[in-house]
């Protein structure tokens, strides 16, 4: 347990903003921002006091604010530690979802997914990797993209070990979800995945594939999932067309 030094930074008692508050907000960014990890000492009102040239009920009423943020606890004989570098106020996510505009004027007719290819081709770094398995392994890979009418909407490409889903490039998956594939046929399900989001530029085939130019701004979601046994079995990337969704999430307290 150590005694975290405080970066150089002043308090401006002309601000609007009391001077309790000001130190308040410097010990706050510190304590969020990395500067103290759990478990360390938080300067002395003693030491605050000399520090900032402020009054000890000054520094005791900012150091009351942060152990009512859950982020300090007064401990006898030794001292302000800090116990949590994320408020206990702070909203928590608890889920979230793409959504498709509502824009009327983007795309008319029926929404449908139009198969791009499917067959089995032999896994590369990035899915031996996701998928735990051998360089060249045989897999089965399905492109598809999802359209209204013309208008192209998102590309997907999922990866899964050919052996795993036997008789998977005969069947018509422009028709067929995958998912009832899945429970209907193979009789599984993915009861846990790890995803990621982040913004990429187009490459140039899929730009034409959704209609846009190289190097447009997509949301790209990559996902592994994992059966019972926590095998990963799917691995998937979804490709979005930034100007025509949107991320929707839930957070409470």
């Amino acid at each position: 347990m150590g005694i975290a030094i405080l970066q150089t930074r002043r308090l401006d008692p002309n601000s609007h903003e009391q001077l309790y508050y000001q130190l308040y907000d410097i010990l706050f960014q510190e304590i969020t921002g990395g500067s103290f990890s759990v478990g360390d000492l938080v300067p002395s009102e003693t030491r605050l006091v000399e520090e900032f040239g402020i009054s000890r009920e000054t520094a005791r009423k900012a150091m009351g604010m942060l152990v009512d943020d859950g982020l300090v606890e007064r401990r006898r004989g030794v001292g302000s530690v800090v116990v949590a570098t994320r408020p206990k106020t702070a909203l928590n996510w608890t889920n979230s979802s793409l959504r498709l505009s509502d824009d009327p004027s983007i795309g008319v007719g029926k929404v449908e997914k139009r198969v791009l290819d499917a067959g089995v081709v032999l896994a590369d770094p990035k899915a031996s990797g996701a998928l735990n398995l051998p360089l060249d392994t045989p897999l089965f890979r399905l492109d598809r993209v999802r359209c209204k009418g013309e208008t192209p909407y998102y590309r997907e490409t999922i990866l899964l070990e050919a052996n795993y889903v036997p008789g998977a490039t005969e069947r018509d998956f422009s028709n067929e979800s995958l998912r009832a594939y899945y429970k209907n046929v193979l009789h599984v399900t993915w009861p846990r995945a790890t995803q990621v989001m982040k913004s990429v530029g187009a490459d140039e085939e899929t730009a034409r594939v959704l209609h846009v130019d190289k190097g447009f701004p997509l949301l790209e979601i990559t996902r592994v999932s994992f059966d019972e046994r926590g095998i990963p079995r799917e691995f998937g990337v979804w490709r979005y067309r930034s100007n025509l969704y949107y991320l929707e999430m839930s957070l409470v307290k």
